[in-house]
């Protein structure tokens, strides 16, 4: 068990130290280094402050479809519990491969309300995939505007749409497994050696799983003014720097530049990340040292909204809620 832990710890350090020495090359290869610290320096605040109001109702938004689903299934918990475990999940996803971490919010959920973890789980993971579904077509429509309205042969077309594809295609199988008939995915699970020996935590995360199916229509509907205040999120980090860049351009290449933090081989995305806006945002005319300047800002407006999230760890832990199932 230790040596198990020990290995996550080393592969997490070695990704850590991936993303580190992308921006390291970047910063001291590819652009001026002083360039971009007085970019950042220049920022007006005021824009700053609404970029990260504008992320932290992003994260009511979300919280809130956490908080609507957990309910649905029979739950009766404060909503405030479920946003400080919501948060709590951001923060650690800010800082893991993949984002991965988001999938710690149903310990947080557990610990802080006493909910079944994998009830918990069942109210993120099958949006999560819905969610992937969503941002992987948006992708597309941003990828599509870039290459029709804009020089696209320095664009790396394949780069992108394999990360798009692949974005899909993990959000097709979470909600595979979420919501297909339990027969079909246990048969499969009770092929797995590992996973067979979490066949019943399984058959009560299917359980509540398929409850919620029928919400998917929520599901949808609270996405979608997500996206639009991660948009304006971008559009006043990017007025905050002058850029000339519309609220409908930062619209659609949200989800396209954000997709490359789903992938796992740097802390979310750590490095990719910044390279992709590079990339794109040079498309719309901005210079490399502007459009890095403005992707490191991105994620410190990030991390520094999440931050909230600590709460979910000093939280003291709770019994159980009263629960109808």
């Amino acid at each position: 068990m230790k040596t198990t832990s020990y290995r996550k710890i080393v592969y997490f350090l070695l990704q850590a130290l991936a993303g580190i020495a992308i921006i390291i090359y970047i910063t001291l290869y590819k652009l001026d280094l002083t360039e971009i610290t007085v970019a950042i320096k220049n920022i007006h605040i005021a824009y700053f402050v609404l970029a990260a109001l504008a992320y932290f109702i992003h994260n009511l938004l979300f919280s809130y479809r956490l908080f609507y689903l957990i309910q649905h299934i029979g739950y009766k918990i404060a909503y405030t519990k479920v946003l400080i475990s919501h948060l709590g999940g951001m923060l650690v996803a800010d800082i893991t491969p993949g984002r991965s971490g988001y999938l710690l919010t149903p310990a947080f959920i557990k610990k802080i309300t006493g909910a079944r973890a994998t009830d918990a789980m069942a109210c993120i993971v099958a949006p999560g995939g819905l969610d992937l579904i969503l941002k992987g077509a948006g992708a597309m429509l941003a990828l599509i505007y870039l290459l029709s309205s804009t020089n696209g042969f320095e664009l790396p077309a394949t780069t992108f749409l394999i990360a798009i594809a692949a974005l899909t295609l993990i959000g097709c199988l979470i909600l595979a497994i979420s919501w297909l008939d339990e027969k079909y995915t246990r048969h499969i699970l009770n092929k797995i050696p590992l996973l067979n020996r979490f066949s019943d935590q399984f058959s009560q995360f299917k359980h509540s799983g398929i409850k919620i199916k029928k919400n998917i229509n929520v599901i949808i509907i609270l996405y979608m003014p997500g996206w639009f205040f991660c948009g304006l999120q971008w559009y006043f980090i990017g007025k905050a720097m002058n850029l000339p860049i519309t609220y409908l351009e930062f619209f659609l290449l949200h989800p396209l530049i954000t997709a490359l933090m789903f992938i796992p081989l740097t802390p979310a995305g750590l490095g990719i990340m910044e390279s992709g806006t590079v990339i794109a945002l040079g498309l719309l005319g901005i210079e490399p040292t502007t459009s890095f300047a403005f992707s490191l800002l991105v994620r410190i407006n990030i991390i520094l909204t999440d931050a909230t999230g600590i709460s979910a760890f000093l939280y003291p832990e709770k019994l159980p809620p009263s629960q109808g199932h």
